[in-house]
């Protein structure tokens, strides 16, 4: 080997930060392989090593197997599969949720403004805009990639984690709507799906628009949106009859019909969702 070659070598080794000992004890193994001629593979050495592999593998996957022995009913595993994905939230979710939720029962309880309804229409949201935030960042923390090698399939990950964020939030409605009843707050119902429903939509909503849009920008358009939404129904005449409770339960049929489609469009949708490299 000539001298450049041992003054490249010496500097590939150096930064691959090898220590002076390591780059004087591996130099000449890594010039023997330099020299090691090169061979060419046949055919029929590809079918002798092929030959040999096949006695070595079993014809049946032992690991393939016990997973198909194991495969529990749809509704056991996706609560498994959920159960397994609370550790992705994280504590601030839970306590940042809660505290949404408990200053938003405080503010009616204390009748802060004159309004009730309308605090309950932003905080609800607010729920779902924290939660899917949380529950499918993978795309933009560059985890993408590894979820998808994981056993569940991107369909079933994404209604295990709206199972989470949804079931937390509606478990938190219900704790509010014993705030309410216990504070002697009236049309408690009336209250609780105002918080509710359209806590759906904007789940809904975000979840269609990521499929487009990265989660942060799905979810501030979609509580963007419904924030508009209410200014503009609170600064109109309209507000009496778009906020009306004949119409509570649109929002949250929407919502529904939203996700829904957005679940069916995950699978399709996730070739584009990979980063282009």
């Amino acid at each position: 080997m000539e001298t450049n070659d041992r003054d490249d070598l010496r500097e590939a080794l150096r930064e691959l930060d090898a220590t002076p000992a390591e780059i004087a004890a591996w130099t000449p193994l890594v010039r023997r392989l330099a020299e090691w001629p090169e061979g060419h593979i046949t055919p029929a050495d590809q079918g002798d090593l092929l030959s040999v592999l096949e006695q070595a593998i079993p014809l049946h996957s032992a690991v393939r197997q016990a997973l198909r022995e194991q495969k529990p009913r749809r509704v056991t595993g996706l609560l498994a599969t959920a159960r397994a994905q609370v550790s992705l939230f994280g504590l601030g979710f839970w306590l940042v949720s809660a505290l949404v939720t408990l200053l938003g029962a405080a503010v009616v309880l204390g009748r802060v403004l004159p309004d009730q309804e309308l605090v309950l229409r932003v905080s609800g949201p607010c729920l779902s805009y924290l939660g899917t935030l949380v529950a499918f960042r993978g795309r933009g923390t560059r985890v993408l990639e590894l979820e998808l090698v994981c056993l569940p399939s991107p369909l079933q990950l994404a209604i295990a984690r709206l199972v989470i964020v949804l079931g937390y939030d509606v478990g938190l409605g219900l704790a509010l709507s014993l705030a309410l009843w216990a504070g002697g707050a009236g049309q408690v119902l009336t209250l609780t799906l105002t918080f509710l429903i359209p806590l759906l939509l904007v789940a809904g909503l975000t979840l269609l628009l990521s499929l487009r849009l990265s989660v942060q920008a799905a979810a501030s358009l979609a509580y963007g949106s419904w924030l508009a939404f209410l200014a503009i129904s609170t600064l109109s005449n309209l507000q009496a009859h778009l906020l009306s409770l004949s119409l509570v339960m649109l929002p949250g049929c929407i919502g529904l019909a939203l996700l829904v489609i957005a679940l069916l469009r995950i699978h399709a949708s996730m070739h584009r969702l990979l980063p282009h490299l």
